[in-house]
């Protein structure tokens, strides 16, 4: 069974990023809310044997009322809970109540004309009280004890990561000195993915040790393919699963569209799903023909964040 489980509390997010498939509004799926309701039913079958829960997808979560109750519930059961946001709607007290493990707050730039260029319809003048809030209550809460194991294991990881590209990569440096000043726990360099080359020679920056494609392909074909690209391998698809606001079950988080539903949580057992025959034939077909999969094509999964 999957140890780690990718939830998504909702399709509906503000910022109108280009390269994303919400924000660019060619998702091509039903759109909605996942219920607090079906997201316990859930938790209750994947506990026994999850250990981290993703709680993002395709959305920004905490545009779901239910968001903090969601995680506050999963922590009960036990499960490392992990999630992303742009910022502009957290609610930074009940963000460090919840018990949630870890939140990335992920910018755009550090001004708004740099961070609106790709976060569209995102503002920092609501992210940066929201994240300065955050930290605030964070060290009300826990004490202003940045060091013991106990602390550690009590205490949320705020961490800010600015997505690096073309038009804000000058920024990088300020943004690795603010980061620090103002207390977070992480401060990194987000590598930026694109779905066309079109989109690489819009935003990709300069600085080719912040790609996750291949440089040279790029500069000289005019080919975008991951670094390192995969050849019928991937051991995600048998340690970990994606579950949409609806229920449906898609093999990673490479399938926003939700090209290869291998079943649905709310009416079959995620025990049952797991390995029946939709998940056992597109498992063989990663290891047999994985150039034939469109989601792997790609696929950057396997390239970590920069670190400060």
């Amino acid at each position: 069974m999957p140890v780690h489980i990718t939830i998504e509390p909702t399709t509906a997010c503000n910022a109108k990023c280009p390269v994303c498939e919400t924000g660019a509004n060619v998702l091509g799926r039903a759109q909605g809310n996942l219920g607090f309701e079906h997201f316990k039913r859930v938790m209750d079958e994947v506990a026994p044997y999850t250990n981290t829960l993703l709680f993002y997808f395709m959305g920004e979560p905490f545009l779901n009322k239910s968001s903090y109750d969601m995680i506050r519930y999963a922590k009960e059961k036990g499960i490392y809970v992990a999630t992303s946001t742009n910022g502009d709607f957290v609610d930074p007290q009940r963000l460090v109540d919840c018990g949630v493990d870890l939140v990335y707050f992920q910018i755009g730039g550090m001004t708004q004309k740099t961070h609106e260029t790709y976060r569209v319809a995102s503002h920092l003048d609501k992210i940066l009280p929201n994240l300065g809030a955050a930290i605030a209550a964070k060290r009300q809460k826990y004490g202003s004890r940045l060091e013991g194991e106990e602390y550690r294991r009590a205490a949320p990881e705020i961490a800010v990561g600015l997505i690096v590209m073309k038009h804000n990569e000058h920024e990088i440096p300020e943004f690795l000195d603010w980061g620090n000043r103002i207390g977070a726990d992480r401060v990194n360099i987000v590598p930026p993915v694109v779905r066309t080359v079109a989109q690489g020679r819009q935003l990709l920056p300069n600085d080719s040790k912040f790609w996750v494609y291949d440089y040279d392909a790029f500069q000289s074909d005019g080919v975008l393919e991951p670094k390192p690209s995969h050849h019928n391998d991937c051991t995600l698809i048998w340690n970990s699963t994606v579950i949409t606001w609806n229920g449906d079950v898609v093999p990673c988080c490479r399938d926003p569209r939700g090209k290869f539903v291998m079943g649905n949580v709310f009416e079959t057992p995620l025990k049952q799903i797991w390995n029946n025959k939709k998940y056992r034939a597109f498992r063989k077909r990663i290891l047999t023909n994985q150039s034939s999969v469109g989601i792997c094509r790609l696929c950057t999964e396997f390239t970590p964040m920069i670190p400060k």
